[in-house]
């Protein structure tokens, strides 16, 4: 990544950086912010910027402050590989694809340049391509990133009924309620129904109207309630089979958890948070 410009304060680019490493972006960004009063033209203060708010669930916003630091400083590969990032937790999978690869162009170590890559491939049902790109990103940065952990289709709808028979007997019971659909990633149509568009990396979704609200008329009217579980999404937070088996469960108990009236609020209740 470029050095902090002559004029920059490079103790405040620290701070930044230590902010951001203790998992407080509110803190980071408004040390950038102010930085920027100071020096609106350091692409580091505005890769930093846009970092805090990728952390912060803010893609589009994120995505800005990082082009701004490309535009700044086009040949730095790590600028690109964040912007990448941000283009696709936006949902702007075409230009997160090419943002990520402008940053392997640039540096072939480029590790989060080629995870974004992989991912987006993985959008595409291109597979075999994908899982290069993790490997290979897992081989650049092993201590960050991890080869997803792999199931064919079958082991994973078998996991899933696993899951569903451990459920607490008041979930198991109303399990057959709701149909759970296993699908490779989270459709784009779906993403963009909300404003602002839903998380492209999501492991779970509860699609419908929770059981508190159904009545006795809109329940002959409404589409029947779903469970879908991206296979993908989850295969990638795992670092082994069994990992992957716990987050199959959890994410089932957590979206059946949705469908039963419970907001994401009272989820650690449930230890779901």
């Amino acid at each position: 990544m470029s050095a902090p410009s002559e004029d920059g304060d490079d103790r405040v680019v620290e701070e930044i950086y230590d902010a951001l490493d203790a998992g407080a972006p509110e803190r980071a960004y408004a040390a950038a912010r102010i930085a920027l009063t100071r020096s609106p033209d350091d692409p580091v203060l505005h890769f930093l910027a846009g970092t805090a708010l990728l952390d912060l669930d803010q893609p589009e916003d994120a995505a800005a402050a990082l082009a701004r630091a490309v535009t700044l400083d086009p040949e730095d590969a790590e600028f690109r590989a964040m912007h990448a990032q941000a283009l696709f937790a936006a949902c702007a999978f075409g230009r997160a694809r090419a943002e990520a690869e402008r940053a392997v162009a640039i540096d072939q170590a480029s590790a989060d340049g080629r995870y974004v890559r992989a991912m987006v491939l993985e959008r595409e049902g291109r597979q075999d391509e994908a899982d290069r790109e993790y490997r290979e990103a897992s081989r650049l940065a092993p201590d960050r990133l991890t080869m997803p952990t792999r199931m064919t289709r079958d082991a994973f709808e078998e996991a899933v009924a696993r899951a569903a028979a451990i459920l607490p007997r008041e979930f198991r019971d109303r399990l057959d309620e709701v149909g759970v659909v296993v699908e490779e990633v989270p459709p784009e149509a779906i993403l963009l129904e909300e404003n602002p568009a839903l998380d492209p990396e999501l492991l779970g979704l509860f699609v419908g109207t929770a059981l508190p609200e159904r009545t006795f008329a809109s329940a002959g009217v409404e589409p029947p309630p779903r469970i879908l579980l991206f296979q993908r999404n989850l295969e990638r937070i795992a670092s082994d089979r069994a990992e992957l088996e716990r987050e199959i469960a959890r994410t089932l108990h957590h979206e059946l958890a949705h469908y039963l009236g419970f907001a994401e609020d009272q989820m650690a209740d449930l230890d779901l948070d």
